[in-house]
């Protein structure tokens, strides 16, 4: 199962936000040189549990070598 230590834990996020408990879900920030959109640096994304969150983060995030957003 996952959780969100795994989540932290992984090389490639930069913070998590777990907003669950106010009805919101699991906010990741992915460090700079990764993307979750091949085309263009868009380092945040939410999913509703850890599970998706933990999904995504296997199956889409990208390297991403700029230009970056300021």
């Amino acid at each position: 199962m996952a959780s969100i230590k795994q989540i932290t834990r992984d090389s490639r996020v930069a913070t998590v936000d777990d907003e669950r408990s106010i009805g919101n879900g699991v906010i990741v920030t992915l460090r700079q040189g990764f993307t979750w959109d091949q085309t263009c640096d868009n380092r945040v994304r939410g999913e509703d549990d850890v599970f998706a969150m933990r999904q995504a983060l296997i199956n889409e995030v990208y390297p991403f070598a700029g230009p970056y957003d300021k």
